[in-house]
């Protein structure tokens, strides 16, 4: 694993297509309209399911001890998103949003399927182009996500693709979601340790960064200034995961898959 400040801002922007916002600042409001447009609920709203300050240290141990985390059932399976490589296309958006799902597939017992950000691209008219993660959600509870035997990575012409790549797509809908939000009483810290323990992913970005991954653990290092720290699933090639430290390592903007679409068959 890989280690980054995240106060670093060079060393990380290094990664990034030059130029492009790739991950854009969300659209909604938090709160009940959020949850009714666009099919996230809101996890403030069960404040005492949330894992306290006092408690960060132990719940985060019991996770590793437990093998909850997502990174362990991505370290079982070998799991595809190690080593994607999203290269000069601004779709880091694209890339956490097929990953979290895929991992929500894991956790609820489906077997590994590699999914195709690509086939996301509808959403920006088939543009290298950067996007919005709350109305990428949107777009994939409504149409789902199809899998790289359909759509190839690299490949923004639809008329390319392998026939009835939109049914393919809509057998992997992440319908429910949590949403999260800064707030002073109910850290985003304590918002995503949460989501995590369920061992379920989070869906992230950093505007700073203006970049989107995928969370899939939390540590706890007392020889930092901020003893937690962020595990990522990367899109730039990394083979492992990456580590983010630092106030900055906090997420501005997480999200979390509850359920994707069921029952759903298998490939043939």
């Amino acid at each position: 694993m890989i280690r980054y400040d995240a106060s670093n801002y060079h060393q990380l922007k290094r990664t990034m297509l030059h130029g492009v916002g790739e991950a854009l600042p969300r659209q909604t409001t938090y709160g009940t309209f959020t949850a009714a447009k666009y099919g996230l609920f809101p996890i403030l709203d069960t404040p005492d399911q949330l894992i306290q300050p006092d408690d960060w240290k132990q719940a985060i141990a019991d996770c590793h001890r437990e093998t909850i985390f997502p990174k362990y059932h991505q370290i079982k399976s070998a799991w595809p998103t190690a080593g994607w490589n999203q290269g000069h296309y601004g779709f880091c958006w694209a890339y956490g949003l097929a990953a979290a799902t895929m991992d929500c597939m894991q956790a609820e017992g489906h077997p590994p399927i590699r999914l195709s950000p690509f086939s996301l691209g509808w959403m920006v008219k088939w543009r290298n182009a950067g996007y919005y993660l709350d109305a990428a959600i949107l777009g994939a509870k409504q149409r789902g996500i199809a899998s790289a035997d359909f759509v190839p990575e690299y490949n923004l012409n639809p008329q390319s693709f392998r026939k009835g790549w939109q049914t393919n797509a809509l057998l992997y809908r992440p319908l429910e979601w949590w949403d999260t939000q800064p707030d002073r009483a109910h850290s985003m810290t304590s918002q995503c340790l949460t989501i995590l323990a369920t061992g379920r992913p989070c869906y992230v970005s950093w505007y700073w960064w203006s970049h989107a991954a995928e969370v899939v653990a939390l540590d706890w290092d007392e020889s930092l200034k901020v003893p937690v720290t962020w595990t990522v699933r990367n899109s730039h090639a990394e083979l492992d995961f990456i580590e983010l430290t630092g106030d900055r390592a906090v997420p501005d903007e997480a999200y979390g898959v509850r359920a994707i679409s069921l029952p759903f068959p298998q490939e043939k």
